[in-house]
C-alpha cells in the first residue's frame, strides 16, 4: 500500500499526489502537541482500514489518531469582502479555484477502524513528559495490504504553560442555540448537558482561556419586563469552571441598529436606546440581577463582561454610557470587546481591535498599550482577500501564523467569533455560510464540525491550538531577547497580509525556537542548532 507523509501546516486534498516523505518527524514542547498527516493509496480490494500506533519502547507520549474528512469549499475568498466566483480576482492568494474538496474535519478513529485513506496523528505531550527522542510506527492495514510508517518525536526540554498560567488569552464566540440545532438526536437535559460539556471542553483544548456565556433571557409579566433568567449562563459557567476554564465572560447584551447609528439597543428591546432613562432602568435590572448570580456562584475575579460587539466611531459615546452602567453594578469585572475605534478610554479593560485595524492605527493603540491598557486582537471575515483569517482556501499556515503576530506585536490575546456558528443546511458541502444575502469566507463561521457525539476538530482547530502554543514559547524567548524572537518570527509573518504559505518554513522556525529556549536553559539540554 503506497503512502506519503505531510506536515500539519499544509492542506491535503483528495487529489494530492503521493509524493511526500515516507517517515514522520515531529518536534514538540512539553505541555504541547505535534502532528502529521498521512495520505494512503486506496487498496485494490477496498474495505475498512485498521489503524494502530505503538512506540518502540514504553513511556512515549499519548497519541490520537483521526480520519481526515473532506469538506467542500464552494466559493473563494474575495479580495475585499466576502466571497467570489471569479478566480482571476483571487488566484494570487488562494490555494486553488473553488469549488473544491479539502481535508479539514477530523473524526477520531474509534476502535482503530476507519473508512477513508487520509489520516492525522497527533502526539499529545504532557508537561511531565521526559525530554528526548521517541520512535514508533504508525500502521495501516486494508484488504490484505499493510503499511508501516516510521515516526520519530523529539520532545524538547521547554514547556507550554497550562491555561491557568497562560500569557496569551483567547476567546471564541460560542453559539449555544446551534448545539441543539446541529445535534437533533440529543434529546433531554442529560444529553444536552453532555453536548455542552463536550463543546466547552473542545474550546479549552484549543487553548481558549475565556468561555463566553449566554446572556440572560428576559422574563415578562403582563407584557412588562420583570427580570432576567440566568439559568443557562449558570449551567454553562459551572461546567466551564469544572472543566478547568480560567475565565468566564458574560454574554453581549446590546447592539447597534445601523452601523453608522449613534445608539445601542438591548437585545431584548430594539426600540429603547441604552442612553435613555428607560434604557438605564432596564440595564440596571439586568446588571443588578447578573451581579447577584456572580456573587452566589463565587465567580468574582474569574469573570469578564462583553457588552456590545464592535463599537466604532459613530457610537463611542453610547458605548461608554453602557460601560458606565455596567461598572456601577459589576465593579471589578473587566470589560472585554472587539472594537473598531480608539475613542473608548475608560469604557474598556481589554481592547480587541481587528488585526488590520490595529496595523492601520498602531501608533494610537500602542500608546494605549504603553499606558497600561490590555490589548488583544481579532480576525474575522473582514477584511477578506489575502489578510490572515481562518478561511479554508487560504494556506493552512495562516491559521497558525496569525498567533505568531500576537508575539510580534506584543498583543496579549486573540478573539474570533466563529467557533460553532453552523449557518446553512449543509456545512459539509457548503463551507461558505450565508450571511446577510452573501456568503462568508469558507469556514469563517466555524472551526469545529457537528459529530455524532459532539464537536469534531478541524485542521484549522489544530493549527490555532499549535499557534497558541508557539506564541507562549515566543513570549518566553522574548523575555531574554526580543531581537532573537523577532528574527525567528519574520520568515513566518511580518504583517496581516505578508506571511509564508509554506508549512515547512513555519515548522523550521518553531523547531529553532525550541532549540534556542533549550540552550538558554543551560548545558546538557539535547539538540543542536538546525
Amino acid at each position: 500500500m503506497d503512502y506519503s507523509v505531510f506536515d500539519d501546516c499544509t492542506w491535503l486534498f483528495p487529489d494530492t499526489p503521493l509524493s511526500g516523505a515516507r517517515a514522520a518527524r515531529l518536534d514538540a514542547p512539553r505541555g504541547g502537541h505535534a502532528g502529521f498527516q498521512l495520505l494512503a493509496a486506496p487498496p485494490a480490494e477496498g474495505g475498512p482500514v485498521h489503524v494502530s500506533f505503538a512506540w518502540s519502547s514504553p513511556g512515549g507520549p499519548a497519541v490520537q489518531i483521526y480520519e481526515l474528512l473532506p469538506v467542500v469549499v464552494n466559493e473563494n475568498t474575495a479580495p475585499t469582502l466576502m466571497t467570489t466566483t471569479d478566480y482571476a480576482l483571487c488566484r494570487d492568494y488562494v490555494t486553488r479555484k473553488a469549488p473544491f474538496e479539502v481535508y479539514d474535519a477530523l473524526s477520531p478513529c474509534c476502535g482503530g477502524i476507519c473508512a477513508g485513506r487520509a489520516f492525522y496523528l497527533s502526539a499529545e505531550i504532557s508537561a511531565q513528559q521526559a525530554p528526548g527522542l521517541y520512535t514508533g510506527v504508525f500502521r495501516l492495514a486494508c484488504g490484505g495490504e499493510e503499511l508501516a510508517c516510521p515516526v520519530s518525536c523529539r520532545v524538547y526540554d521547554v514547556c507550554v504553560p497550562d491555561l491557568g498560567s497562560a500569557r496569551l488569552g483567547m476567546l471564541n464566540f460560542f453559539c449555544y442555540e446551534n448545539i441543539a440545532a446541529q445535534h437533533p438526536g440529543a434529546e433531554g437535559r442529560q444529553a444536552q448537558r453532555r453536548l455542552l460539556r463536550a463543546y466547552i471542553r473542545a474550546q479549552l483544548e484549543m487553548r481558549c482561556t475565556h468561555i463566553l456565556l449566554p446572556p440572560g433571557r428576559p422574563v415578562y409579566q403582563n407584557g412588562r419586563l420583570a427580570g432576567f433568567d440566568f439559568s443557562a449562563a449558570e449551567q454553562a459557567g459551572r461546567i466551564a469552571l469544572e472543566a478547568g476554564a480560567p475565565w468566564l465572560c458574560g454574554g453581549h447584551i446590546a447592539h447597534w441598529a445601523e452601523w453608522t447609528g449613534a445608539e445601542y439597543y438591548p437585545f431584548w428591546d430594539e426600540s429603547t436606546g441604552v442612553t435613555t432613562l428607560e434604557g438605564y432602568f432596564q440595564l440596571r435590572l439586568y446588571f443588578s440581577s447578573w451581579a447577584r448570580v456572580i456573587r452566589q456562584n463565587g465567580w468574582q475575579g474569574r469573570i469578564a463582561q462583553a457588552l456590545a460587539d464592535e463599537p466604532q466611531v459613530h457610537n463611542t459615546a453610547a458605548y461608554r454610557i453602557l460601560a458606565a452602567v455596567c461598572r456601577k453594578f459589576l465593579p471589578g469585572v473587566p470589560i472585554l470587546d472587539a472594537v473598531e475605534a480608539a475613542e473608548l478610554g475608560g469604557g474598556l479593560d481589554i481592547w480587541v481591535p481587528k488585526l488590520d485595524t490595529y496595523e492601520k492605527h498602531r501608533e494610537i493603540f500602542d500608546r494605549l498599550k504603553g499606558a497600561g491598557e490590555t490589548m488583544w486582537f481579532y480576525t474575522c471575515a473582514f477584511p477578506a482577500g489575502r489578510a490572515m483569517n481562518r478561511s479554508m482556501d487560504l494556506p493552512l499556515t495562516v491559521s497558525r501564523a496569525v498567533l505568531w503576530m500576537a508575539a510580534l506585536y506584543r498583543l496579549s490575546g486573540y478573539l474570533h467569533w466563529g467557533f460553532n456558528y453552523y449557518i446553512g443546511q449543509d456545512i459539509w458541502h457548503s463551507a461558505c455560510c450565508p450571511h446577510k444575502g452573501a456568503l462568508l469566507p469558507a469556514g469563517d463561521a466555524h472551526i469545529v464540525y457537528p459529530g455524532a457525539h459532539g464537536p469534531l476538530r478541524s485542521m484549522r482547530f489544530e493549527a490555532q491550538r499549535g499557534g497558541a502554543e508557539d506564541c507562549e514559547l515566543l513570549f518566553q524567548l522574548m523575555d531574554g531577547s526580543q531581537e532573537e524572537a523577532e528574527d525567528l518570527i519574520r520568515p513566518v509573518c511580518i504583517s496581516s497580509c505578508s506571511y509564508t504559505p509554506e508549512g515547512e518554513v513555519l515548522l523550521r522556525a518553531r523547531r529553532q525556537l525550541m532549540v534556542d529556549l533549550e540552550r538558554r536553559a543551560g548545558p546538557g539540554a539535547p539538540g543542536e542548532r538546525q
